[in-house]
């Protein structure tokens, strides 16, 4: 199962590993995911690019974590998907049955099994919203096996965005899951749809404003709720100066808190705040967390000053990272600067980096609408002009919010 293993790693990184630099590409990438530190030499040595030794558990149960299972046992027990199939039919069959004495067990045992616990409980919350199962729902995210600390983050992304499509789906949040803090670290902390603040996403923020939360889930909804405002052209409160600069909050909250504070803060100085927001966070292993919400409100802002910045200190040394969807969105701030700019090069260089396949869910059809502002503007033809203004058009009257007019589409590259 070794050179299976092998071969999940040379998908997860995109590349056939044949050199050293991949090898040190793993090593970075390993270390971003999980944390957790191999050499590239032992790399080297499992893909033979110098004499091969065989790795020890250690190593094993490490890169088999790094390509989505829980240890290498599991990657052996799990790979060809039998055992898999097997859980699922038995899932299947107890929610058909109506018993959630069962489910509540099966997700006790699955957690202490070799199964692929976080693809299981995706499953299982996914089928209960579908049933309108909210009480049972609620049990489930109340036990310790599904405490959002017992997720990386990676899983707290696939959980939060594939469950988070279906309550896109519904256009509601039962009263039920808004009251459960730990739904709400989960799914509604990682499923952010910025192109439903004006609808049920944007009630959901509205109605948590009166609910007791998290410090974390209460300063997550204002900044929301401010970006809200931003979007429908009201007026946006300044945040509490020192927030962006804690160290104990999330880095992608930290990162909306910054870009809430360039949108909203007219009389302080942005290259001061952003160098000492650098400062603080720049030794941390994930840096480009905490830029992340600052690509799209650059570009929505055609702020030069911090595009300019964020390039200039994220080199992007290596062509993995951990989440995908963050170096991507990089490249299309990036491809926004150079062309506001007049660089070409660089500007052809990054859009051809750039794909939209790769943006997370909660994300993509505000991203797209951005997009295609950047296509209009770089389409030659009368009739490539017409199809990506009717696109950019389509999206802004779903979303309704007045910042996306007609005149900031044509005007935005003048």
């Amino acid at each position: 199962m070794i050179d299976e293993l092998k071969k999940e790693i040379e998908k997860k990184i995109g590349v056939n590993v044949i050199n050293r630099g991949h090898c040190e590409m793993i090593s970075h990438a390993i270390l971003d995911l999980l944390d957790i530190t191999i050499s590239y030499n032992t790399i080297r040595r499992l893909y033979g690019l110098v004499p091969y030794t065989k790795p020890n558990t250690r190593t094993l149960n490490t890169l088999a974590r790094f390509v989505g299972y829980n240890n290498y046992i599991h990657f052996s027990q799990n790979y060809s998907y039998k055992d898999k199939r097997s859980l699922f039919q038995i899932t299947y069959k107890a929610i058909y049955d109506n018993n959630d004495n069962k489910i509540i067990d099966l997700v006790k045992k699955t957690k202490n099994s070799q199964e692929d616990f976080i693809g299981f409980i995706t499953m299982l919350i996914r089928e209960l919203l579908r049933k309108k199962k909210y009480t049972l729902i609620e049990k489930i995210f109340n036990l310790d096996e599904t405490q959002s600390e017992n997720f990386s983050y990676s899983e707290l992304l696939y959980l939060g965005n594939s469950v988070g499509l279906i309550l896109r789906e519904k256009q509601r949040i039962h009263a039920t899951l808004s009251k459960n803090i730990n739904f709400l670290n989960c799914i509604y902390l990682t499923f952010v749809d910025y192109s439903s603040l004006n609808s049920y996403y944007g009630q959901w923020l509205e109605g948590l404003r009166h609910i007791k939360t998290s410090d974390e889930i209460s300063i997550f909804n204002n900044a929301l709720l401010q970006f809200k405002n931003f979007l429908n052209l009201n007026v946006t409160n300044e945040i509490e100066h020192d927030l962006v600069f804690k160290e104990d909050l999330n880095p992608i909250l930290c990162s909306r808190l910054l870009a809430l504070k360039c949108l909203s803060d007219k009389t302080s100085d942005v290259s001061q705040t952003l160098t000492n927001y650098y400062k603080i966070h720049s030794k941390k292993v994930n840096l480009s967390d905490y830029y992340f919400e600052l690509y799209t409100t650059s570009i929505l802002t055609k702020n030069l000053e911090v595009m300019r910045f964020i390039i200039e200190k994220l080199e992007f040394k290596i062509e993995f990272f951990y989440q995908k969807n963050h170096i991507n969105s990089f490249y299309l701030m990036s491809a926004f600067y150079f062309k506001l700019t007049k660089n070409k090069s660089e500007e052809i260089k990054n859009f051809k980096r750039f794909n939209i396949q790769e943006c997370r869910y909660s994300y993509e059809e505000f991203i797209d609408l951005i997009y295609q502002i950047y296509l209009y503007h770089n389409s030659k033809l009368i009739s490539d002009k017409r199809l990506h203004k009717k696109n950019y058009f389509k999206l802004s009257q779903k979303f309704n919010y007045p910042y996306f007019s007609e005149k900031y589409l044509l005007d935005y590259f003048n």
